[in-house]
């Protein structure tokens, strides 16, 4: 190779290099802009997303509207989901930005179904919760332990199916003893015990 065509090839590559340099400039310049643009940009509203028959959306959206007031990139998603999932009424929540300046909250509702030891709902899931206004709704009411909750709902139910053409059973209870106890609307009490429950419940129609 010549020393002419050295310096060719050499000229050739400080051209790309410079090529390659400006690039970089012009796209970090257009990044800074951007990210200058975007921490401008405020959240000016907060959609939420739902099956909602308990829960007070307006009065939510509202509080969140003010919580939620900054940037559109300082607002974290997942400090965003903590705060909705704080919410008594709340069972699940997603979150997500909307450009160029909505929270969309996606909400999963609480589903009370049953009474809890006279202080909490017993929700759909299985969690208990404390919303802070009693449900208009009939619902039966259920004691145990804490953590038996789902296997006393379990055994309402079977209750439940089991006396359907006879009565509405409104109650169930299992006691210290284990041993479980229900109560009829037409006022009646049924000691079960806690063996052969399903015999002594037959036997007792």
């Amino acid at each position: 190779m010549t020393a002419k065509q050295i310096a060719r090839r050499t000229l050739t590559h400080w051209k790309v290099l410079i090529i390659l340099i400006g690039l970089g400039v012009t796209g970090s310049i257009a990044a800074s802009g951007l990210s200058h643009l975007l921490r401008d940009i405020q959240i000016r509203q907060v959609k939420l997303l739902g099956d909602l028959r308990y829960l007070d959306a307006e009065n939510l959206t509202k509080d969140l509207s003010v919580k939620f007031d900054d940037n559109y990139l300082d607002t974290t998603l997942i400090e965003v989901v903590s705060e909705v999932k704080s919410h008594p009424w709340i069972s699940n929540a997603s979150a997500r930005r909307v450009w160029p300046d909505t929270l969309l909250i996606e909400i999963v509702e609480q589903r009370p179904v049953a009474v809890y030891n006279d202080t909490q709902y017993l929700g759909l899931s299985g969690d208990l919760f404390e919303p802070p206004e009693l449900v208009d709704k009939p619902m039966p009411r259920l004691y145990g332990a804490l953590s038996e909750t789902s296997q006393v709902y379990s055994h309402y139910s079977v209750f439940s199916d089991r006396l359907a053409d006879f009565a509405k059973v409104t109650s169930v209870s299992r006691g210290h003893d284990l041993g479980w106890e229900i109560v009829l609307d037409h006022g009646f009490t049924l000691q079960l015990g806690r063996d052969d429950i399903l015999g002594r419940l037959a036997r007792a129609r």
